[in-house]
């Protein structure tokens, strides 16, 4: 099986395998909803979309229910408002993945084309770039949205309100400080989940054409 093959699998396997019962989440409580035109969640959406593209190297680590201990693997994460997301295994072997409004794409090693992710984990890593902008207009449709925030940290969970597709999905979560997004979970289970720890991110700076190039699409 081609590396590329075997990435495409592990993406999808969260999807595909099947889910044990999940603990609650604390924050998605009617307590915690966050409401449409909320000015605060507002003001921070705004923020994070004004800041610029960002670069940040992170540590991904992805826990199976049939391993004890968790796949890691590390890259750098670009986000763009206008070419979406893009993650850069520095393991030469993991192709990049490239999120943005045209869909999802893996881009393998250099001489091969990209191709689709696995339709499964495609929708998840949508709602995850449009979960990073805090576009909660585009969500709003297919997820519950709650949050919660103090001072610069925030958190904000997506549950999806279709069975089959919280099924597929779990809940995804992501937290951050100020506009700086510093953790991503996407969790099915205790057992089978992702998680992305993000640094602080770099000084911004308009990606070159090389970098546009290279890892976005």
């Amino acid at each position: 099986m081609t590396s590329f093959l075997r990435l495409t699998l592990i993406m999808a396997g969260l999807l595909a395998a099947p889910a044990r019962a999940e603990e609650p989440d604390p924050i998605a409580t009617e307590a915690h909803r966050i409401q449409p035109n909320d000015p605060a969640w507002g003001i921070l959406a705004l923020a994070i979309r004004q800041q610029g593209p960002v670069t940040a190297s992170f540590t991904e680590r992805r826990w199976f229910s049939i391993r004890k201990a968790p796949v890691v693997l590390r890259g750098e994460a670009r986000l763009s408002d206008e070419r979406g997301l893009s993650l850069h295994y520095l393991d030469a072997r993991q192709p990049t993945v490239i999120i943005d409004n045209a869909g999802v794409i893996l881009r393998p090693a250099a001489g091969q084309a990209a191709q689709p992710m696995d339709p499964r984990a495609a929708a998840g890593q949508l709602a995850l770039l449009r979960g990073l902008r805090l576009d909660f207009d585009s969500l709003g449709g297919a997820f519950d949205i709650y949050g919660r925030h103090s001072g610069l940290a925030w958190t904000v969970t997506l549950v999806p309100r279709a069975a089959g597709l919280r099924r597929a999905l779990g809940r995804i979560t992501v937290e951050g400080r100020g506009p700086a997004v510093r953790r991503i979970e996407l969790r099915r289970s205790a057992a089978q989940r992702v998680e992305i720890s993000v640094d602080p991110p770099r000084p911004a700076a308009a990606f070159t054409p090389d970098e546009l190039r290279r890892y976005f699409r």
